[in-house]
């Protein structure tokens, strides 16, 4: 039975638009060191401040127990002094109304080095979706041309 490919990709094609205001609901943390003590800004995607966000704060040398425990001022920031005796290494967990994001500090050398690293923007985020969704749209198009039979005898 022969399909209509533009009905067939029609659906995922709606279902993907659907999708995209989700995109808005992500968190981000970013950290900077401010003097000797670590300062970090926890905001959603579209820039809104996470104020009032649980902070939890991690050492290198006992990672499964909370360092210090607190939460984020109106604007989503939170500062701390960090032991440097206890740990170079830090990881803070930032948490509000099930959205978060969980940040790692090194105090090494290399700290310097931009904290946002691998990091997507929404509009890179949106770009790598729609090229997967015109793949799929193209791959669907490609499988329901109906193809004549070759045959080298006739």
């Amino acid at each position: 039975m022969y399909s209509n490919p533009v009905k067939s990709t029609l659906f995922p094609a709606l279902l993907f638009l659907l999708t995209i205001p989700v995109f808005g609901h992500g968190a981000r943390v970013i950290w900077r060191m401010q003097g000797d003590s670590i300062h970090v800004s926890a905001s959603f995607d579209d820039g809104q401040p996470l104020g009032g966000a649980q902070v939890t704060v991690f050492s290198g040398a006992a990672p499964s127990v909370p360092y210090i425990v607190g939460m984020t001022d109106e604007n989503g920031e939170f500062s701390f002094l960090p032991d440097e005796e206890e740990s170079l290494n830090w990881d803070v967990q930032v948490r509000s109304a099930g959205h978060g994001d969980i940040v790692h500090i090194s105090l090494t050398e290399d700290s310097a080095a931009d904290n946002e690293q691998g990091r997507f923007t929404t509009l890179q985020i949106v770009l790598m979706s729609v090229c997967v969704v015109w793949g799929f749209i193209g791959t669907a198009f490609f499988f329901s041309v109906k193809r004549e039979k070759y045959n080298a005898h006739t």
